[in-house]
């Protein structure tokens, strides 16, 4: 006779929480990043530079990737992920800047 009872659909349930959890910190799945986590993912850039260099580039902007909540910018998590990826080099553009000149 066991003393120990396991309750076995408790254990699944905060597993999948747990892991849940772990995939959204990594931003392997659907979560929404504000600036402060953006800033530490662009090495603890400034909010203006996060703006100006990522906020604005055209593949951002033609893709949703981030939005204005009228108090702060959301990034989606997985999909800027890529983006900064794939778009490293043109981070040290501003393309804010570019815009305003014309370019």
């Amino acid at each position: 006779m066991s003393l120990l009872q396991i309750n076995e659909e408790e254990i699944r349930k905060q597993q999948k929480e747990i892991i849940r959890e772990l995939l959204e910190e990594d931003g392997q799945i659907g979560s929404l990043w504000k600036m402060e986590r953006m800033r530490i993912e662009c090495g603890g850039k400034s909010a203006q530079w996060v703006r100006e260099h990522v906020c604005y580039h055209p593949h951002v902007v033609r893709n949703q990737l981030a939005f204005n909540s009228g108090t702060d910018w959301v990034f989606k998590a997985k999909e800027i992920i890529k983006f900064l990826d794939m778009y490293f080099p043109d981070l040290a553009i501003n393309w804010k800047h570019k815009k305003e000149l014309g370019g």
